[in-house]
């Protein structure tokens, strides 16, 4: 019943949009309380570790997204660590 209600892949994007959500929220929190950041940094890494794991949950599980669960989950990660070496090479004061 509930399958004729909606559309493939919208478990997806509502498992994702959530996880992400919290986790880009609880980056922010985090850096400004433990570390006295403006939550810029903490925000954004929030944002790209929050997107890997909302990405993995959500294709795990929605069926039409599951074959690529792992795949996914790895290509954010191979961002997250760009991103981390961008900024300490760079030196950039956010």
């Amino acid at each position: 019943m509930i399958e004729k209600l909606l559309f493939e892949g919208d478990i997806f994007g509502v498992v994702d949009n959530g996880i992400l959500a919290v986790m880009t929220i609880f980056g922010i929190d985090l850096e400004k309380r433990f570390f006295g950041g403006s939550g810029v940094i903490g925000g954004l890494f929030g944002a790209l570790i929050g997107n890997a794991i909302s990405d993995l949950a959500a294709a795990v599980i929605d069926p039409s997204a599951r074959h690529l669960a792992i795949g996914v989950f790895a290509g954010c990660m191979y961002v997250t660590v760009i991103v981390y070496i961008y900024l300490k090479l760079s030196k950039k004061n956010l």
